[in-house]
């Protein structure tokens, strides 16, 4: 008997939020093939699992306090799917009674019969909720559901605007595209999206970006197949475009799995030698089938940025690319299990890794040329402060940022104003070394 959406999206939890902590990515559970599963019920299991992993933590508070002893351990898939009800009653359209009705079934499909009832009495309860009510009566780390040593962190670095990146990460994030400029230009983009139904605005943050007013699956797109379009946020193609050399240069992208920024890198310098560098040998391949799709071709080598010794020929390199590994503070709306997933101790060591990177690859850089830093966090220390500080320790090092106003890179906070303007949290730097 095949299982429901429901009872799918409950086992995938269990192993993204396990009741002992940790666990898996939820983009790697979700990317495992599911050919049971119908477009409409793989509809609902995808938005069960990521509503759940972004309402959680208001989720759990709500459900704790109705119970009069707390759910053991070994009951983590009632708790789940308790999760999952309450998302669909809150935060979903679909109709009250039609949840309200699903989930005893599942408590006898999850073998826990026992908590059949106890689902029915919750969810009647939870249907006369006001959950804009219920989220203004708690703290915002409650109501925007994230952990407390994150929403410390966001008030300490971001201050008033706070709040803002809170809510923001709890909505979900459009599908923003990459125009391959080798093939056609964005306006010839925009008019072949248009002739296919899918309307689409183009982004004031990147050139090549345009942003679909309706999410689609991506084999849906003309020309994807083909590589015409890669899915790329509009603010992560600003490190390929922010980078300076030559059309015929030597480049290096230090961390390049799974390969969109090799791939934007062939596309606005076909002529350069791009090396294409990831420490995990099994991520190249996810490279290279990037690369395919869209008929470039760049040199794959394994190894670690932070140790060039290992793996470097002794050739410099014009310009470098590093899109360094980070806490991805600033796509939760992309990957909210991140949130669960990191703790407070990560921030420090990740900021080391960070620094280790910058000062291995430094050396490797030509006078004159340039390093573009970037991640996707929206954490101080490991944006601005990891500049400042890796700019006070190399004397042969300037901050050369475009349009930065005397800063040394730039910050964008996830935003949702408009389709023109809709991308997640990033931050960029690019570094000169002087001759």
């Amino acid at each position: 008997m095949s299982k429901s959406p429901r009872q799918l999206a409950v086992q995938a939890l269990a192993e993204v939020l396990p009741a002992e902590g940790g666990g898996r990515s939820l983009r790697e559970v979700l990317a495992r093939p599911r050919g049971e599963l119908s477009a409409g019920d793989r509809g609902l299991f995808v938005d069960l699992c990521y509503g759940v992993c972004r309402h959680r933590r208001l989720l759990d508070h709500w459900l704790s306090a109705q119970l009069q002893k707390p759910l053991r351990a070994s009951a983590q898939p009632v708790r789940l799917a308790l999760w999952c009800a309450l998302y669909e009653l809150w935060f979903s359209a679909r109709p009250a009674h039609a949840v309200v009705n699903a989930y005893p079934d599942l408590m006898r499909q999850l073998k826990a019969p026992w908590a059949a009832g106890l689902a029915n009495a919750l969810l009647r309860k939870a249907t006369r909720e006001d959950i804009n009510a219920l989220q203004a009566s708690l703290p915002t780390a409650v109501a925007q559901s994230l952990p407390d040593w994150l929403w410390q962190q966001l008030q300490r670095d971001w201050g008033e605007q706070a709040p803002a990146l809170a809510a923001a990460s709890l909505l979900p994030a459009p599908l923003t595209l990459r125009v391959n400029r080798q093939q056609h230009s964005r306006e010839q983009a925009l008019l072949t999206l248009a002739a296919a139904g899918l309307p689409a605005s183009a982004s004031s943050v990147a050139p090549f970006a345009v942003t679909l007013h309706n999410a689609v699956p991506v084999h849906d797109i003309p020309g994807f197949t083909e590589g015409a379009f890669s899915v790329q946020d509009a603010v992560a193609q600003n490190p390929v475009e922010w980078l300076d050399m030559a059309p015929q240069g030597r480049v290096l992208d230090a961390c390049a799995a799974p390969g969109g920024k090799t791939g934007q890198l062939l596309e606005r310098f076909p002529d350069a030698e791009v090396v294409a560098l990831d420490v995990d040998p099994q991520r190249l391949a996810r490279v290279q089938e990037n690369l395919d799709r869209i008929g470039l071709k760049a040199q794959l080598q394994s190894g670690d940025a932070a140790d060039p010794s290992q793996w470097w020929d002794g050739q410099l390199f014009d310009a470098v690319l590093l899109d360094a590994p980070c806490t991805a503070t600033g796509i939760l709306r992309r990957q909210p299990d991140v949130k669960w997933h990191r703790r407070a101790s990560d921030v420090p060591e990740l900021v080391g890794l960070q620094a280790r990177m910058l000062d291995a690859i430094w050396p490797l850089i030509r006078p004159g040329g340039c390093l573009v830093y970037a991640t996707c966090s929206v954490l101080d220390a490991e944006n601005a402060d990891q500049m400042a500080a890796f700019l006070a320790r190399t004397p042969d090092a300037r901050a050369d940022s475009p349009g930065s106003g005397g800063s040394i890179g730039q910050q964008w906070a996830p935003t949702t104003q408009d389709e023109d303007r809709n991308h997640d949290g990033f931050y960029c730097a690019r570094l000169r070394k002087q001759l």
